[in-house]
């Protein structure tokens, strides 16, 4: 009877223990539930915020990429940037290439100029620059660099007996190493006219028995000034207009201070400017700068001529010497030619000049009279002819109301 209590206490005790297991596994599913619905919820509102933020950023992205300044017309443009940059790099190399065999000497070396190379020039050995369609004939920087415009006369030599072979226009290198001795920047009106320079001559004083005057700025009609245009003469038709062309002074003028402030800025550039190695020869209509007969007639059909000496040539213009360009090419042959005696340049030049008082190697048949330009290397200094005496020379130096200043000889210069 215990043994059967026992069991049955035994049976009752699984079955309760059963219960309680049942009762647990239904509350742990029951908390399982609850926790996987929390899980399923998150889960959700996570995924809604992704898509709103995914949504947002290719909003953000398609516009960055199609709109206005988005990356494909950003794309579009640097592309344009860059094939400009190649362009522009392609020709500065090209023009790096052109300056290199500018440069490049026969035996290879490389030649430093010491100045700028003109459009499409060269430079000699020294340094002084050649312009496009001109030719090394001879000479150097201290005693005169001699060029041509005829391929003919390269390398031909500045001697005076080759002068007689030469086919080209001549012109001498005269050196300015500082154009502040001979200009002065300040704006002042010309005489008479609505016309102002922002740059004038700084022209030396002048004394002496031939000559004994001080310059004066533009617009003062008391002394010699240049630019500048004169009360009478050029103030009439028939010089302005009828020769030089212009439809007025004022056009004249304007255009006098054009061509002054071109050749200021190339004297700066290039620190120097040519001069006809001879005086003007041939005729008004085809004006030369060869040995020969000299040209006379009036200033103003004068000036006509030295700017119709070099034709067909957009680099280089040619024009009657001005005042302060014949101030420098004196200075020149003082520190060089004439360094042991100046006074032959600034009070007595008749021993290297053409006058009926010629003295020493001056002194030969012939001197006292006109004759053609290039007569004599006795009458030459630094490659230059008749500097001194033969024929008196203009220069663009307007002298009171009615004049412009005659110099030793009538030198023509060109820029470029």
């Amino acid at each position: 009877m215990k043994l059967e209590k026992t069991n049955e206490r035994k049976i009752e005790k699984m079955e309760n223990d059963k219960t309680i297991d049942i009762v647990e596994r239904e509350r742990e599913r029951a908390t399982f539930r609850e926790k996987l619905k929390e899980h399923y919820g998150i889960t959700i509102v996570a995924l809604s915020i992704t898509i709103i933020i995914l949504i947002i950023l290719s909003t953000v992205t398609i516009n960055a990429v199609l709109g206005d300044n988005g990356l494909i017309e950003q794309a579009k443009t640097t592309k344009n940037i860059t094939e400009k940059s190649i362009e522009d790099e392609a020709e500065k190399l090209n023009r790096l290439s052109q300056e290199y065999a500018n440069l490049m000497s026969e035996d290879g070396t490389i030649d430093v100029p010491k100045f700028p190379i003109p459009p499409g020039g060269s430079v000699t050995e020294e340094g002084v620059p050649i312009p496009n369609g001109f030719y090394y004939v001879g000479g150097t920087k201290n005693d005169g660099v001699v060029i041509s415009d005829s391929s003919a006369d390269e390398n031909r030599g500045a001697e005076h007996d080759k002068i007689t072979g030469m086919e080209g226009n001549q012109f001498v290198w005269v050196p300015v190493e500082n154009p502040s001795d001979y200009f002065i920047e300040e704006t002042v009106k010309l005489n008479g006219v609505e016309t102002t320079t922002n740059v004038y001559s700084k022209l030396r004083m002048r004394d002496g028995d031939k000559e004994n005057y001080t310059s004066v700025k533009p617009g003062d009609t008391s002394s010699v000034r240049e630019p500048d245009v004169l009360s009478m003469y050029d103030t009439s038709s028939t010089y302005y207009q009828d020769i030089l062309g212009y439809g007025s002074t004022k056009l004249m003028a304007d255009s006098f201070v054009e061509e002054y402030t071109e050749m200021y800025e190339s004297i700066k550039k290039y620190k120097g400017f040519y001069i006809g190695r001879y005086e003007l020869t041939g005729t008004v209509e085809t004006p030369t700068v060869k040995a020969g007969a000299v040209q006379t007639g009036d200033w103003y059909g004068l000036r006509k001529a030295c700017t119709e000496i070099i034709k067909n040539n957009a680099n280089v213009t040619s024009t009657m010497i001005y005042g302060v360009e014949w101030d420098a090419t004196m200075n020149w042959l003082k520190r060089t030619k004439f360094a042991e005696e100046p006074e032959k340049v600034d009070e007595d030049s008749s021993s290297w000049g053409n006058y009926s008082n010629s003295s020493g190697a001056a002194a030969i048949e012939g001197a006292g009279e006109r004759q053609n330009t290039g007569y004599s290397e006795a009458w030459s200094a630094n490659h230059v002819y008749d500097l001194a005496g033969n024929y008196y020379d203009f220069t663009q130096e307007a002298n009171y109301t009615n004049t412009r200043v005659i110099r030793g000889r009538r030198l023509r210069r060109f820029r470029f």
